[in-house]
């Protein structure tokens, strides 16, 4: 089966389907991504690894190592600025994302609910986006294609917030009840890979490091999806 994730910076791949992913890449599935943008205004590390003019170049090499650690295929960046993903016109970016479905006819693809799950303005207009496309393009394959968002339980966010970690810089984290969740991969024995694809991120660090802290806490292994729609062929 041919998997597309879409999402809009390098890293979050890893962070919310990093061991799903490498799940897939081994069982011989064809998975490749969708960066809306080379995470121009991230950090570039504390202390500073890189400067932010060169951050872009550096944040591409790191996403190319953790996606060949993670085992995908292909990345397609499509060139909008981090943290004007908001403003970028509708139509643009559909357009953008439309052009890859079509050629690359995946049966699968995997992106962001309408949270971005922290909130962040560029992961809602991914997510908003690609999910738009998605219902454009079920109408135009003649085949089995299915729309997952990414979740997090509303139950894990409760955990997290006791704990001091249940928010992003972009507001409270609300998580997906957890009876909307369809779907849970067990993630046990691929999250050391996920682990090493996310430590790629060096600029990034500190954003992993309070992942890894939650996941000391917590023992995550599993991550979690919402089917969003199923169209059937028979």
């Amino acid at each position: 089966m041919k998997f597309l994730f879409v999402f809009a910076h390098p890293d979050d791949e890893t962070f919310s389907s990093g061991g799903t992913i490498a799940k897939l890449t081994a069982a011989k599935h064809k998975v490749k991504l969708i960066t809306a943008t080379r995470g121009e205004v991230g950090q570039p590390g504390n202390p500073p690894i890189t400067t932010m003019e060169e951050l872009p170049k550096v944040r591409e090499q790191e996403l190319r190592r953790a996606a060949k650690i993670l085992g995908i295929s292909e990345i397609f960046f499509l060139g909008f600025i981090d943290g004007k993903l908001r403003y970028a016109r509708n139509e643009n970016l559909e357009n953008k994302i439309m052009s890859i479905f079509k050629k690359e006819k995946p049966d699968v693809i995997v992106t962001f609910d309408r949270t971005g799950a922290s909130n962040h303005p560029d992961h809602k207009a991914i997510g908003r986006a690609s999910t738009n496309v998605f219902f454009k393009y079920k109408d135009l394959v003649d085949k089995h294609v299915k729309l997952y968002h990414t979740a997090m339980p509303r139950s894990f966010v409760k955990q997290f917030e006791k704990q001091g970690l249940g928010y992003s810089a972009f507001g409270k984290i609300l998580g997906t009840a957890d009876k909307d969740i369809t779907t849970l991969v067990n993630i046990e024995k691929t999250l050391n890979i996920k682990i090493r694809a996310l430590k790629e991120h060096k600029t990034q660090h500190q954003d992993w490091e309070r992942f890894l802290k939650r996941i000391e806490k917590s023992q995550f292994n599993y991550e979690f999806f919402k089917l969003i729609h199923e169209k059937e062929i028979f």
